[in-house]
């Protein structure tokens, strides 16, 4: 069985287990996270285990696994804590949304109202303004971070909720199938972001270039500063951005 395969068995074993009440882990975990953490390893033993002050999601083989679905703010200090404080590797574990197909669904009856894909489409350098809020325990020998590319189903069970925010609706992720799988083990490996054309930019020119904007653009680009790949400098009334050959040095 190809580890796709055994992704998809394992996304249609938790409905399953959906519909006979039934739970890994902490019982109001997301099905994402759940079924992740069911494809790191499926020994139960190995979920949340207690490392220090902190829970890890798995902790195997002194081997620590943390599925991060969003708020990587929330994971600077258990990488702190792992990655300072114990001799253990740590894997981060990062799923993107390649595509995702919206169902509308009439909360009463269960019928399909409607489907479509939606317009937006998750790639590999999407992860990079998540790591920004990581970015000084990057460099460590000990810590890989894994992205998983993913396609989903979306369940929408109501319209737009007026009183939250706009684009809010009652809905469930359903994962579906496992696209790509990557190991990012050395910062050098995020040079695969920018450009092969140009040693300078402007921010307008990556943002064309990685399909970001806002504040996941300027994340993106303080990211690759702060490790060194790329130099900011000061031309008139805007910044350039220029390739460098200097990253961080590894911490032990």
């Amino acid at each position: 069985m190809t580890d796709s395969e055994r992704f998809e068995l394992l996304c249609r074993k938790d409905i399953e287990r959906l519909h006979g009440h039934d739970s890994i882990g902490t019982y109001m975990e997301k099905r994402l996270h759940r079924i992740l953490k069911s494809y790191m390893t499926e020994d139960p033993t190995a979920y949340e285990v207690p490392i220090g002050r902190f829970v890890a999601d798995i902790m195997e083989n002194r081997h620590i696994f943390e599925i991060q679905t969003k708020h990587y703010e929330r994971l600077l200090p258990k990488l702190r804590y792992y990655l300072c404080e114990t001799d253990f590797n740590v894997t981060v574990v990062c799923p993107i949304i390649r595509n995702k197909r919206l169902i509308r669904i009439d909360p009463e009856t269960g019928e399909i109202l409607r489907q479509k894909m939606s317009p937006s489409h998750g790639r590999i350098s999407d992860i990079m303004p998540d790591l920004y809020h990581i970015r000084e325990y990057l460099q460590s020998p000990r810590l890989t971070i894994k992205i998983m590319i993913i396609d989903a189903e979306e369940y929408r069970y109501s319209e737009r909720v007026r009183y939250r925010r706009t684009g809010a609706y009652d809905s469930e992720l359903f994962p579906v199938s496992l696209v790509e799988e990557r190991d990012i083990k050395h910062i050098y490996e995020l040079l695969e972001f920018l450009p092969e054309d140009n040693s300078s930019f402007s921010a307008a020119q990556y943002s064309k270039f990685i399909g970001q904007r806002g504040r996941d653009l300027y994340s993106s680009l303080n990211l690759l500063c702060y490790i060194g790949l790329l130099h900011r400098e000061k031309q008139g009334n805007k910044y350039i951005y220029k390739k460098t050959d200097t990253v961080l040095s590894p911490i032990k």
